[in-house]
Order: C-alpha cells, then structure tokens, then sequence
C-alpha cells in the first residue's frame, strides 16, 4: 500500500466515522425528542379525560388554615403534613420519578396542585348537536366565540383524541350529548421543541469538533503507515541497485567461462536465471515508480490514437512468431490529459499480458474508444481454460494461476499490478472478464 492509498484509507475512515457519528447522535436525539412529545401527549390525555370524567371541569379545591390543627384533619391535609415533614418513603420517590419520566399514573387524579396550573376550556353538545354550554373560565387566551369553533372544528373527528395547534382535545359522547375538553400545553410544547433545537445544535458543535478530532487522530495513526510506505518503497530501490552488481558479475564471469570451456547446459541455465533475475529487479523498481504519484502539471494534451498504434504495432512480428492473429479497432483523434509513457507502459503491459497467455494459434484483439474526456482501452486474447480461474486475484503482485503455465512463458506475476497502479493515477479502474473463451482486461482512463 502506498501513501496515496494509506490517505485514501484514512479519509474513507474519516468519512465513514463522521457518518456513524452523526448516524448515532441523530437516532439519540430522535428517541429524545419522540419521548418527550410521547409523554407530553399522553399526559394531555389524561388531563382531558380528568376534566370529562368531571362533567367538563375541574374540581375547586378549598385550602382552609386552621390555627388549632385537630387529628380529625382530612386525608389530603395529612399527605401535605407528610411531604412538608419529608417523610416520603422509597416506593413513593420512585413511582414520582417514574410518572415524570414516563407519564405513567394518573396525573390528573392523583397530583392534585397541578390542577391549578391548568388551563383548560370545555364546550358541550345536546343530542341535537347545539352548544348547550361553554367553560372557558380556566384560560384567558380564549374567547367563547373561539372555543365554539375550535370545538366544532374537532367534534367529527374520527380520532377522538388529538391536537389542534397548541391545544390538546378529546371528545367523548355522553348521555346528554357530547363534551369536547381542550387542554392549552403550549409551554410544554415549547420545551419540547426546544429540546429538538437544542440537540440538533448539539449534533453540529459536536460533528464539527469530533471531525476535527477524529482527523487529529487519524494522520496519527497513518503516520507510521506512510513511513512503512516510504520505507519500502527505498528499500526496493536500493535492493534492487545493490543486486544489479552481483548479478552483473555473475553474467560476466559465466561468459569468461564460456570462452575458456565453452558452452554448456549449466552456463546457459545460469545465465537465463541471471537474466530473469534482473527482469524481476526491473520490475520491481516499475512498481515503486507505477505508484508514485504523478502530479497533474505534468500531463499535457495526448494524443492516444498514436500511442496505441505505436506500441500495437512493435508487438505484431511477436505476434506473428508464436502463429497468433492480431486484430485492432483503435478510434482515431483519441486524446486526453495524459503522460504519454505512462499510456504506452500501459498498453505494454496488456498487449505483452495477452501474447504470454493467449492460447496457441490463437487471436488477440486491441480496441480503444473515446468516452467524452474519458478513454476505454480493452486487449482480449483466447483463453479456452479461463471458465474456472479465480479474476479477482489477478491483479494481486506474483500472483500466478497456472505455475508451470507461467514460468514457462517467462511472466513474473506483477505485470498486472503495475498496469492497475497506471489506471489509478488516472482515477479509473482496470476490470478482467471471460465469456466465450475469450478474456478481456477493460481500462477506463479518467481525463
């Protein structure tokens, strides 16, 4: 993996954590949200359904203040005595916290001094479906002409239950008629709302600190990664400059031999081994190369067509020796933002690929078309024992799915490695497909 695919890999990790995230706060704040207005709704549901079981009111509570408090003081008297004194037990405390959290109980029933906090407005119907009475003396925002219309607005409803702007009503049916309770939750609305706001900004501070964070991060996790790249990446170069010494004095002395003894099996079997040795030298160093980054500046307009023709045609007598047909359909006036070496190692690679392993006394084809700013540069050869290979390993460095196969046409397994290393410098992708005994590497090219 080389540095510009360690960035790519932090940058999609970058991507992906952000997503996660922002994926997580927003369900969080979502189950918030959804909680509160769930609690909220059904509290208003049990306050309306108070004041209809009420015959359309609340009850008043009188509080009277005896100087001489007497133990024949009522049940209520005692519960405030209690809770004054502080004597609540466990179970109390935890059902409390349990009906704020959830809205479970009956709030209307059973908390009393909530009672006049609320406010309310009732409208009743006869059987005739004439107002037969109007109470809006618990809410000042409401006139009698306004709860007539919003009573008439919500009695057919199908759903006897809902809301109306701030306003939270029921309609029930009675002996008399029907009575329509109104429930005015706008503050509670407003919190509600403001919950929603305020964890939406809360996602966006922190999405944009967490981005910030995460990127801190993550060039501290890649550095040692791009180090090992770079690391690499010389050791290769000078492995490979170190070993060309060796190597040329091997050759050197095996011709020296050759002039003293002549010519035998072992001096040529050490001079094709040496010989294959430095083409695997060079190829590595083409890896290293292959994946350096090119920058932009240094492509200029190219003419494809040319280049293509070019190399097509040095490849035709090789061709032609191992009795192979070789077929072109190159698009003229095809051009791009290209280096035009880089376009003709690709080519190199595919055509020299498709000779090695094309099957004997078989046809090999090289086509090449212009898509908009794009190119697509296909080379297919007969492949007869293609129908069981396994593709997706083809482009991986001294991969060989037939051993003998490829040794014996000299392939060192990296070739395709350093073609898919060319396509991404272009930003596009290299595939490799069988059909009909025929298999076909497909470039696109990304002007």
């Amino acid at each position: 993996m080389n540095e510009e695919s360690i960035k790519k890999l932090k940058n999609k990790f970058l991507f992906v954590s952000m997503c996660s995230f922002i994926a997580v706060m927003l369900v969080v704040g979502g189950i918030i949200y959804v909680s509160t207005l769930m609690v909220t709704r059904k509290e208003a549901h049990q306050v309306t359904q108070a004041i209809i079981d009420n015959g359309g009111d609340l009850p008043s509570i009188k509080i009277t203040v005896s100087k001489y408090p007497s133990d024949s003081d009522d049940d209520s008297n005692d519960t405030v005595k209690q809770d004054i004194s502080g004597n609540r037990s466990i179970k109390q405390d935890v059902e409390d916290f349990l009906s704020t959290l959830f809205g479970s109980g009956r709030i209307a029933l059973t908390n009393k001094d909530q009672w006049y906090s609320v406010r309310y407005f009732t409208v009743t119907f006869d059987k005739n479906d004439r107002v037969a009475g109007i109470n809006a003396e618990r809410i000042a925002s409401i006139n009698i002409t306004d709860a007539k219309e919003y009573a008439l607005a919500v009695k057919n409803n199908l759903n006897h239950f809902g809301n109306i702007g701030n306003y939270y009503y029921q309609v029930q049916k009675t002996k008399k008629g029907t009575i329509v309770a109104f429930v005015d939750y706008t503050n509670q609305i407003r919190i509600t709302n403001r919950i929603l706001y305020l964890a939406l900004i809360l996602i966006g501070f922190g999405s944009v600190i967490s981005f910030f964070v995460l990127r801190a991060l993550s060039l501290r996790v890649i550095a040692p990664e791009i180090r090992n790249a770079e690391q690499q990446k010389q050791f290769i170069t000078n492995a490979s400059h170190e070993l060309k010494t060796p190597l040329a004095v091997i050759k050197a002395n095996v011709q020296v031999q050759e002039m003293i003894s002549g010519s035998d099996e072992w001096t040529e079997s050490t001079k094709r081994q040496v010989d294959r040795m430095t083409g695997l030298i060079q190829n590595l160093v083409t890896i290293v190369r292959a994946e350096e980054k090119e920058s932009s500046e240094d492509r200029i307009d190219t003419d494809i067509t040319a280049a293509i023709k070019d190399t097509v045609k040095s490849y035709l007598p090789v061709a032609e020796n191992a009795g192979e047909t070789f077929t072109e359909d190159i698009g003229d006036g095809v051009r791009m933002q290209a280096v035009e070496s880089q376009i003709r190692q690709l080519a190199t690679l595919l055509i020299d690929n498709a000779i090695k392993y094309c099957d004997e006394k078989g046809a090999i084809k090289v086509s090449l078309q212009q898509k908009g700013k794009n190119i697509r540069l296909a080379v297919s050869n007969t492949y007869a024992d293609g129908k069981n290979t396994d593709y997706s390993k083809f482009f991986e460095r001294f991969y060989r799915a037939d051993q003998s196969h490829n040794v014996d046409k000299g392939g060192y397994g990296i070739g395709l490695s350093i073609a898919e290393s060319l396509v991404k410098q272009y930003d596009g992708s290299i595939d490799v497909s069988w059909k009909d005994d025929v298999i076909t590497f497909e470039c696109l090219l990304k002007g």
